[in-house]
């Protein structure tokens, strides 16, 4: 019947309120919780510093009391950090470190034959807006030995579980890193991964990239 067609979404709806209304709160939250996905965690890696720099704000391409910039292919890295209920994490603290353009890491353990690229900050923090929002200005990762390009990074957040992982660059060779990254399965690595596209309202040559990130929060 005509009638009985129109009905039948608010009986749904209807239906969905009963349900939720008889469930431990929280069980609800847990259904909500699983709308999005946590992003993979990685190992941290032998380079994270010992010390923190003292210049290590969000822009890794100047360096603060030198006259140069850093060599490489600027790169905005930019997303949003937000929970497994969608909820926006204002106030979270990013960090990346990575290698220079060089394929040197600025830390003491990197024993690599180039010299290092002085101009490069090589770590970088900052605290996402109202909107769970956060942008660095780096450089487009390259290889080393031993490795495919890659940026590290951490976020960190009160009451969540911290998150440490790599982002890797979609199209780029992931040969350099084979058993390690297939041990993460192919649906992390592709999360993992990001498109690079020009960002012509940047300076010439720039590159941006969006890379998303998921938590979960515990308390």
């Amino acid at each position: 019947m005509p009638g009985t067609t129109r009905c039948r979404p608010r009986r749904q709806v209807l239906g969905m309120a009963a349900l939720f209304a008889t469930m431990p709160l929280l069980a609800v939250r847990q259904v909500f919780a699983e709308a999005l996905a946590p992003t993979p965690s990685q190992p941290e890696g032998p380079f994270y510093p010992r010390t923190l720099p003292a210049d290590r704000d969000a822009d890794l391409i100047v360096v603060t009391g030198r006259p140069g910039r850093a060599e490489g292919t600027p790169l905005y890295l930019h997303g949003t950090v937000r929970s497994t209920a969608g909820t926006p994490l204002a106030g979270t603290r990013v960090e990346i470190w990575q290698c220079d353009a060089r394929g040197r890491y600025h830390h003491v353990d990197d024993g690599g034959a180039a010299p290092l690229d002085e101009n490069f900050q090589g770590y970088g923090e900052t605290l996402t807006d109202g909107q769970g929002r956060y942008q660095f200005r780096t450089i487009r990762p390259v290889a080393y030995t031993g490795r495919s390009p890659h940026i590290h990074m951490k976020a960190k957040y009160p009451g969540a579980r911290p998150l440490t992982t790599q982002v890797y660059v979609a199209g780029d060779s992931l040969a350099a890193d084979g058993a390690f990254l297939r041990s993460f399965g192919k649906e992390a690595r592709e999360r993992l991964s990001v498109a690079l596209e020009p960002a012509p309202d940047k300076e010439a040559g720039a590159l941006r990239a969006r890379f998303d990130i998921v938590l979960v929060i515990e308390a």
